[in-house]
C-alpha cells in the first residue's frame, strides 16, 4: 500500500487502519491463524507458554520451541478474560516479546505482565524489569541515574516553563530523543535555540507523531533532550544469559542507530566486563545495550533494549577472524573466551528459551 494512502486512511479510519497493520504482520508469520501450530507437545519436562504478539513477534519462539522440541501453548492476553487465559494456561513460564509499534499497546502488556508477575507470581522472561524499560528512552535514563551507571547527559522535562529555561542557557546543539521509538526514528540533532522552542510548542501542544507511527498515536507534555556527542565510538552489545555478543556501530549521517552499517571485531575485555556489570546490576538475562566509547575511554550506555531486531534470522552478533560465535566469562581466570558456533539461531529465541528452561530449573531446585 502506498505510504499516501495509508497516512490517508490513518487518518480518516483509525480502526480500519489498525485492522490492515496486523492483517499484514500476519501475512508474514507462517504460523498465523493455523490451529496446528497453537501448540506443541514435546520432549521437554516443561510447558512454556508462547505469549501472542500484534505484529507476530512471536513466531520467533514458536520456530524455537518447535526446534528444540519443547512443549509450548500460544496464549492471547489481549482479551478481557485474560486473567483466565493464563491461570488455566498450565505453563511453567511465559516467553514474551511486546508490541512496539504503538504506545497503547506497549502499555497494555506493561500492565499485564505486572499482574502476571506481582500478583499472580508467574516467570516471564525476559524479566518485567527489562521489559519495562524496553523502548522507553525517559525510564532507561532514570533507571541509569538511579543506579549510578555512566551515560550521556540527558534532561527530561513535564514542565514547560523548565524546559523554556533549559532552551534558554542551553550550550548547542544537543539531540531531541522522542520517548518511544527506536532506530532513530523522530531522533534529531538540534542546532539553534529557536528549533528547540519549535519542538518544545509542538509537544506541548498538538503532539509529536514519529515517523510511520499511527495517526492518533502522539507523544504529548514532555520533552528529552540529550546532549550531543559527536566524537564517540558505539558498541552494540548483548548478553543473553551467559552468552555476550558485540561489533561496533558505525555512524551513517548523524547517526550510529539505524544506520545498518557496522564493523565486526573482537570487543574489548574492559567493555565486555562493564556489560557484565550493568546487567549484573539489573539482574539482566535478555538485554543489548548501546555503549558509546568516549575519546578519553569512558563508557557511557546510550540506549538499553531487551529485544531488539535482526536483518535474517540467524545474523552473527559477535564475529573474529571471520568466525561467528559469542564470548564467554570464565570466573576462575577471571577472563574473557571467544567459543565459535551459531548462537543466534531465530533472532536469538534459542538462547532466551535455553536461558528460560535454566531459569526454571534453578527455581526448582530452590523449592526442593
Amino acid at each position: 500500500m502506498p505510504a499516501w494512502l495509508k497516512e490517508h486512511i490513518g487518518r480518516c479510519s483509525p480502526t480500519r487502519f489498525l485492522d490492515y497493520l496486523q492483517l499484514s504482520f500476519a501475512k508474514r508469520d507462517p504460523y498465523a491463524d493455523d490451529e496446528r501450530f497453537g501448540q506443541y507437545k514435546g520432549k521437554s519436562r516443561y510447558t512454556l507458554g508462547i505469549v501472542k504478539e500484534f505484529t507476530h513477534s512471536h513466531r520467533h519462539y514458536i520456530a524455537t520451541c518447535r526446534q528444540m522440541d519443547v512443549s509450548y501453548k500460544v496464549l492471547d492476553i489481549t482479551a478481557s478474560n485474560w486473567v483466565e487465559v493464563i491461570r488455566n494456561s498450565q505453563c511453567d513460564a511465559f516467553l514474551i516479546w511486546p508490541s512496539p509499534l504503538m504506545t497503547i499497546w506497549k502499555q497494555m502488556y506493561d500492565e499485564r505482565l505486572r499482574v502476571m508477575v506481582h500478583d499472580m507470581g508467574k516467570i516471564i522472561f525476559p524479566s518485567y524489569d527489562e521489559l519495562w524499560m524496553w523502548k522507553s528512552k525517559r525510564r532507561m535514563r532514570d533507571w541509569l541515574a538511579a543506579h549510578n551507571i555512566p551515560h550521556p547527559r540527558t534532561w527530561i522535562f513535564y514542565n514547560l516553563d523548565e524546559a523554556k529555561q533549559f532552551v534558554e542557557a542551553a550550550q548547542f546543539p544537543v539531540v531531541f530523543k522522542p520517548d518511544f521509538g527506536d532506530c532513530a526514528r523522530g531522533v534529531k540533532i538540534v542546532r539553534s535555540k529557536k528549533e528547540a522552542q519549535a519542538i518544545l510548542k509542538k509537544a506541548f501542544t498538538r503532539g509529536i507523531r514519529l515517523p510511520g507511527a499511527h495517526h492518533l498515536d502522539l507523544q504529548w507534555g514532555n520533552v528529552v533532550f540529550q546532549e550531543y556527542l559527536p566524537e564517540v565510538a558505539e558498541w552494540r552489545m548483548v548478553r543473553i544469559g551467559e552468552s555476550y555478543f558485540g561489533f561496533e556501530k558505525l555512524r551513517k549521517g548523524d547517526f550510529h542507530s539505524g544506520s545498518h552499517a557496522w564493523r565486526y571485531a573482537r570487543p574489548p575485555s574492559q567493555l565486555l566486563s562493564f556489560v557484565r556489570y550493568v546487567t549484573d546490576k539489573g539482574e539482566f538475562s535478555s538485554m543489548s545495550l548501546d555503549v558509546f566509547l568516549t575519546s578519553e575511554g569512558q563508557y557511557l550506555v546510550n540506549e538499553l533494549q531487551s529485544l531488539f531486531g535482526m536483518l535474517t534470522p540467524s545474523e552473527p552478533q559477535c564475529v573474529i577472524d571471520d568466525k561467528p560465535g559469542r564470548m564467554v566469562y570464565d570466573p576462575k581466570t577471571d577472563s574473557w573466551k571467544f567459543e565459535p558456533g551459531n548462537f543466534c539461531e531465530n533472532h536469538l529465541c534459542n538462547l532466551r528459551v535455553k536461558t528460560t528452561l535454566r531459569l526454571l530449573e534453578e527455581d526448582a531446585r530452590l523449592r526442593e
